[in-house]
């Protein structure tokens, strides 16, 4: 078959094959890009075919089965990135909420070897947000007593946090 046998006998059903490729695909470009594949398959099999009695049919039937390949493999490769992205946030998750879970629970247990004032101290400033002058007057203690022993909480909780973070890891 020659080139020009080719476009009388295909080119003219061009149109129904991109409306048919839009409506499965409901993208403008991936049509044309189906389209073009399903010409590209006529081309190459042009010597080849088998005398039909309606090229229409057989140019929009081939022009679906060209959109489903494309749909199917574009959906593949969607579903196994997605499912693989969806484990690994499903582990990254899961695996900072126990290390954050773990780290609180330390926490706490840092916090209770406190002593009483320094703890009360802490709590008021570092999670309720206190200002030190509501501190001093919900306390009575001076603002420097106040500074020097959340200092030095801070300080207790960092070390004792970070000895049992790091246990072992020495």
């Amino acid at each position: 078959m020659t080139g020009e046998e080719f476009k009388q006998r295909f080119m003219p059903y061009s149109g129904r094959m991109y409306a048919v490729a839009l409506s499965l695909t409901c993208d403008g470009q991936e049509a044309e890009d189906a389209v073009q594949d399903a010409y590209l398959r006529l081309w190459t099999r042009r010597d080849t075919l088998p005398r039909m009695d309606n090229a229409e049919a057989y140019c929009v039937t081939l022009v679906k089965h060209v959109c489903y390949d494309r749909l199917r493999s574009r959906h593949l490769t969607i579903d196994s990135n997605g499912i693989e992205t969806m484990r690994k946030a499903a582990q990254t998750d899961t695996a900072e909420e126990v290390e954050a879970k773990d780290h609180a629970a330390i926490m706490r247990r840092c916090m209770a070897s406190l002593p009483e004032t320094a703890r009360l101290l802490v709590v008021m400033r570092d999670v309720n947000g206190l200002g030190y002058d509501e501190i001093a007057q919900a306390t009575g203690l001076g603002l420097t007593n106040i500074r020097v022993t959340l200092s030095r909480a801070r300080k207790t909780l960092r070390e004792q946090f970070n000895a049992i973070i790091n246990y072992g890891n020495k």
